[in-house]
C-alpha cells in the first residue's frame, strides 16, 4: 500500500451538530427567501421583507434557546474550530436580539425612503451571520472568514442611503 492510499483510507468525514449550527443555517435561509421575495414581487409587497427578517431572527433565536436549555451544551466541530458554549450562545441571543430591535425600528424609517428595502435586509442578515459566526469562532481561518460576513455588509450599510451626502462619504 503506497502512503498516499494509507493516509486517506484513515480518513473520516467530520460530523456535523446540526442542532448547533441551526442559528446560522437558518439565518442563511432567511437571507436567501429575503433575497428570493424581493426579487420577484412587486413595490406594493416590500413590506413583506421586513416581516421575513424578523421571522428569521426569531427562528435563528429557536435553537439558541434550545441548546441553551440544552444539559450538554458545549459543542465543538470541525477538530475544535467551531465551538458552541455557554460564552457563543449568550453572545449570539444578544446579537440576534439587537437585530430584531434593529429591524423593528427601522422598518418605518425603510419604507419611507425612496431606497431599496430588500438590500437593506439582505445586508443586515449578513452582518447578524457574520456576528453569529463570530461568536463561535475558534481559530484564524473562521474568525477571519466570520469578520468577513460581518464587515463587507456593514460598510455597504453604511452607504445604503445613495442621495444623502453624508452617506456617500461612508462608501
Amino acid at each position: 500500500m503506497t502512503f498516499v492510499a494509507a493516509s486517506t483510507a484513515a480518513w473520516t468525514a467530520p460530523t456535523i451538530d446540526y442542532h448547533a449550527l441551526a442559528p446560522e443555517i437558518v439565518l442563511a435561509l432567511g437571507l436567501t427567501v429575503v433575497l428570493l421575495v424581493d426579487l420577484f414581487t412587486n413595490e406594493r409587497s416590500k413590506w413583506l421583507l421586513s416581516v421575513l427578517t424578523g421571522f428569521s431572527l426569531l427562528g435563528a433565536a429557536l435553537p439558541v434557546l434550545t441548546l441553551a436549555l440544552h444539559e450538554d451544551s458545549t459543542r465543538s466541530m470541525f477538530d475544535g474550530r467551531y465551538v458552541v458554549d455557554e460564552f457563543s450562545l449568550v453572545m449570539k441571543g444578544l446579537f440576534l436580539i439587537a437585530g430584531y430591535v434593529i429591524v423593528l425600528l427601522s422598518s418605518s424609517h425603510v419604507e419611507e425612503g425612496d431606497y431599496w428595502r430588500g438590500e437593506y435586509w439582505f445586508l443586515l442578515l449578513s452582518s447578524l451571520l457574520g456576528m453569529v459566526m463570530m461568536a463561535s469562532s475558534r481559530d484564524l481561518v473562521s474568525v477571519f472568514v466570520a469578520l468577513e460576513f460581518l464587515s463587507i455588509p456593514a460598510y455597504m450599510l453604511a452607504a445604503w442611503r445613495k442621495r444623502d451626502l453624508k452617506s456617500n462619504e461612508a462608501g
